[in-house]
């Protein structure tokens, strides 16, 4: 089904904008999301494959799980330069470490899809159960976008999602990862996360750095612009990526909202550049795929 073409907002067309956040429906058609893409002004996107019962409290199983990456792989092949499918990876599937390896690499390799989407529920980032899933990523090159702060995914998650947990990651040096909605309300403990990665591990090299902030809501607008000015001033734009955490994928009118009141709080209210402009909405987003260096 495709949502919202008739799209009800002036674009700001000087803005080229790839979207790190987006849930899959699981209606998609590849049509339907370029004709989004397109009436949004939006020139790609990383999608999240479909994870059924996301807001209910339902836990995937393997079918469930195996159908996502199925349909997600379908439109990824059609459509790979606008779009990175990541894997919505749940370990709560199965409590067989190689089991849950062979999933994600099946997943990865086989279906070809782009990346691993990871709401932590009922388990910690930090815990060594996840030691192969993580080497298993670190071996394929694929990133993480891990959700981060208050969670309404999952009923109970919300203390798995700090963003000090994240730190366990700095043992294995071949993974970049995400952490998403700027980590709200945790925002102040999220940018020392990302400021130790880029200061204390990658010595001040952005291109080196592995950690990104995902800026997708999460904040509230009260507290919207305190956050992202923290985050200019302390970690600079070059590790903040634009996001919109849309239902669908084809959902162009979402889309066109977000960049609007993203763009108004960043350079009405804040006064980014063009420059900053262009690395939080487009360039670190294809940086975090290694589509540009």
């Amino acid at each position: 089904m495709e949502h919202g073409l008739e799209v009800k907002f002036e674009l700001p067309l000087e803005v080229k904008a790839w979207d790190c956040h987006v849930h899959m429906s699981g209606s998609e058609t590849p049509d339907s999301i370029l004709k989004a893409t397109e009436a949004a002004g939006l020139e790609g996107m990383i999608a999240f494959a479909p994870y059924p019962g996301l807001m209910t409290g339902h836990v995937m199983n393997r079918d469930e799980f195996r159908n996502s990456v199925e349909f997600a792989s379908k439109i990824q092949r059609e459509l790979d330069d606008k779009l990175a499918v990541f894997v919505f990876f749940e370990p709560r599937i199965s409590r067989d470490q190689q089991e849950l390896v062979r999933l994600l690499e099946w997943a990865l390799v086989d279906k070809e899809l782009r990346g691993v989407k990871m709401i932590p529920a009922e388990w910690f980032p930090s815990e060594s159960f996840m030691d192969p899933i993580y080497r298993k990523i670190e071996e394929v090159g694929a990133p993480i976008l891990f959700h981060c702060g208050i969670s309404w995914g999952f009923p109970y998650s919300s203390k798995f999602c700090r963003p000090v947990e994240y730190e366990y990651l700095v043992k294995f040096p071949g993974i970049r990862f995400a952490i998403a909605h700027i980590c709200w309300p945790w925002v102040d403990e999220a940018l020392a996360l990302a400021g130790k990665f880029l200061f204390a591990v990658a010595r001040g090299n952005y291109s080196k750095c592995r950690v990104f902030i995902d800026i997708t809501p999460g904040t509230p607008p009260l507290w919207r612009a305190d956050a992202l000015r923290k985050a200019l001033i302390y970690l600079g734009p070059r590790l903040l990526m634009y996001g919109s955490d849309c239902f669908g994928a084809d959902n162009a009118n979402c889309f066109a909202q977000h960049i609007v009141m993203d763009l108004k709080v960043l350079k009405g209210m804040l006064g980014a550049d063009e420059k900053t402009l262009e690395l939080i909405f487009r360039e670190n987003v294809l940086r975090f795929l290694r589509r540009q260096s």
